[in-house]
């Protein structure tokens, strides 16, 4: 697969490793299921749950429903603008919350083939 040299042809994914649970008023909460032998001793020693809930806001839980695995970063942003008309530099607060979400491994990104 190459690397394509723009941002906005990737395509971002829901890691499938976190669960994650839609509220009644579509609010997204991932849940973040903590193993290992450390956890272990935390959540037994000191008390930590065995899981973290990290809740997103309004736009944070449309991106995250939003991500299909087929849509790329591009096609995102034309949707959020619709979604948010009156949001402030909206292709800049996307591409923020995606580099969040990645940098936490919530999201990993598959590349489409160029074609040629």
């Amino acid at each position: 697969m190459s690397d394509p040299k723009n941002f906005m042809d990737y395509v971002p994914r829901r890691n499938r490793n976190y669960q994650y649970e839609v509220d009644k008023d579509g609010k997204v909460t991932i849940l973040v299921k903590w193993t290992g032998p450390y956890h272990k001793i935390a959540t037994v020693l000191f008390k930590k749950p065995e899981v973290s809930r990290i809740d997103l806001d309004e736009i944070g839980s449309w991106v995250w429903l939003a991500m299909d695995g087929h849509k790329t970063v591009y096609d995102l942003s034309k949707e959020f603008k619709t979604a948010f008309p009156d949001e402030e530099k909206p292709v800049a607060r996307l591409a923020q919350f995606l580099k969040i979400l990645r940098n936490n491994k919530f999201i990993v990104y598959n590349v489409p083939l160029k074609e040629e």
